[in-house]
Formats: C-alpha cells, structure tokens, sequence
C-alpha cells in the first residue's frame, strides 16, 4: 500500500468521526425500516419526540438541543405539518412559534414506540445488553468529550483580529 492509501485507512479505523457517521447511517437505515410501515423516518420520529416530549418547544430550542441546523429542521416540521402531526402558534419566526403535537400526532406517537421498543429490543439482542450499554456510554463520553476540545481550541474574539 501507498503512503496515502495507508492514511486513508487509518482515517476509516482511527477517525471517531468517519466512524460515527458510518454508524449513524446504519442506525438511520435500521431505524427508517421499522418505520416505515407507519410512513415515519427516523429523523422525524427524533423530531416528534423533541416536540413531544418538551413545553411547546420552539424550533430554535429544537434545533439547539439536537444540534442541527434550524432551516433543515424547519423544512421537517413544515412536512409534519402539512401531515397534520404538529401544529405551530404564537411568537413569530423559529425562536417564537410554538410547536405541539396534533392528536394525530399524539396517536400515531404511541405506534411509533410500540415499534421503537421492539426495535431496540432487536438491536439489543443482536448486540447483547452489555455492549448496548457500554456504546451508549461511549458514544455520550465521546460526545462530551468532543464539545470541550471544541470550546478549548476556538479562537477567541481578539485573537481572530
């Protein structure tokens, strides 16, 4: 092997990145095809709980907590809406408006995780309790972990200038 193709490969082995979006396309994958049958995705099922379970989120805090950008997530909830699935009131804009859950949204909720549990039932199976829990602990640390090297190494304001 190269030295480049070398590089490469230990980007695809080493790289917590890389590998986290390769896991998290799986896990899309997976997930998506438990809910389909309920014409659902797995993004917008994450939505559905975001909004289901807070005070009338607003897409601002929405988009802050799940650390997505607020137009995408915007376009998703027009999508839900048009569904019938969530109703947005009050304030102005994506730090004002209000979002809820329609009581077609509430219904079809309870579908989705009587099929959410019996999807990690499977997952958890087909990996094993242990191993479920240590990567969930891993990937939270990981998580954690990343956001204070991030804050560490960001310039601060008089520096950049």
């Amino acid at each position: 092997m190269t030295h480049v193709s070398d590089l490469y490969r230990r980007l695809e082995t080493e790289c917590p990145a890389f590998q986290a979006r390769v896991t998290t396309r799986v896990l899309a994958r997976y997930y998506n095809s438990w809910f389909r049958p309920l014409g659902i995705t797995g993004e917008q099922f994450s939505l559905l709980v975001g909004i289901g379970g807070s005070q009338k989120p607003t897409l601002a805090e929405l988009a802050a907590r799940a650390g997505v950008d607020a137009t995408t997530l915007s376009r998703n909830v027009k999508s839900l809406e048009r569904r019938d699935l969530v109703r947005s009131h009050g304030g102005r804009g994506r730090a004002g408006k209000r979002l809820v859950l329609t009581e077609g949204g509430q219904r079809l909720m309870n579908e989705l995780i009587a099929v959410w549990e019996l999807a990690q039932v499977h997952l958890a199976g087909t990996l094993g309790e242990e191993p479920s829990r240590v990567a969930h602990s891993a990937m939270s640390r990981l998580a954690i972990a990343a956001e204070a090297a991030n804050s560490a190494h960001l310039p601060t304001r008089s520096s950049r200038t």
